[in-house]
């Protein structure tokens, strides 16, 4: 039986006290619960990192570009989208900074009214990242940001082909068809998940209030 099993036979409960599923049992479930969604964590960590590292490394050598291209003296046109590049990129990162939030500690007691009250934090933590915008701002200032200085690296190297308008225009409306698609797709998923931590929030509150009330 699972944390939410043993939740809903708590909760069917209507003369038994609360404590009348296995205390032990129900601290076990929690912990397995808590080691499962840290896990999820540690994987949208890892994904956050790939695009930090990426976009501050892209801005580097951006701002090189720049240098490269006032050397070479270079159309003026190529230092203002390398600007431009590096705005993008540190948006970007800083915008996935902002959306990692800040973790709650394991800094709780081992009783079972502590493990409710981590697992209540991590359910808060988790509400709190379910803002999808801010992750597709980020991403997709990161994208976008590499797009305009592959294009600047392109032009200014004179590459055949490089500058088609015909073709750049369609790679720009597909890509664009491509966020769009990410974007209601990762909302319908975030809402969704919103609407089960909700339920799971309300559902940890209660029994946390009814451990902590006067037997």
């Amino acid at each position: 039986m699972d944390f939410d099993e043993m939740l809903d036979t708590w909760r069917a409960q209507d003369t038994a006290p609360p404590y009348g599923v296995n205390r032990d049992a129900f601290r076990q479930a929690l912990e397995i619960e808590e080691a499962k969604v840290r896990k999820e964590l540690r994987s949208r960590r890892r994904g956050l990192w790939f695009f930090w590292i990426f976009g501050t490394g892209m801005a580097v050598w951006a701002a090189v570009w720049i240098a490269i291209t006032i050397t070479n003296g270079w159309s003026v046109i190529y230092v203002i989208t390398s600007g431009m590049s590096i705005g993008l990129f540190a948006l970007g990162v800083g915008v996935l900074w902002v959306s990692r939030g800040r973790e709650p500690g394991r800094n709780f007691g081992n009783t079972l009214q502590e493990e409710v009250r981590r697992s209540l934090a991590l359910v808060d933590y988790q509400l709190s990242l379910t803002r999808y915008w801010i992750i597709l701002l980020g991403v997709g200032c990161v994208v976008v940001g590499t797009l305009l200085f592959s294009w600047t690296t392109n032009s200014s190297q004179d590459i055949p082909d490089s500058s088609s308008g015909v073709g750049w225009f369609w790679f720009v409306v597909v890509f664009a068809v491509l966020i769009g698609r990410g974007f209601y797709k990762e909302r319908d998923k975030m809402r969704e998940a919103k609407a089960k931590l909700e339920l799971r929030q309300r559902h940890l509150r209660e029994l946390l209030a009814a451990l902590d009330a006067p037997e």
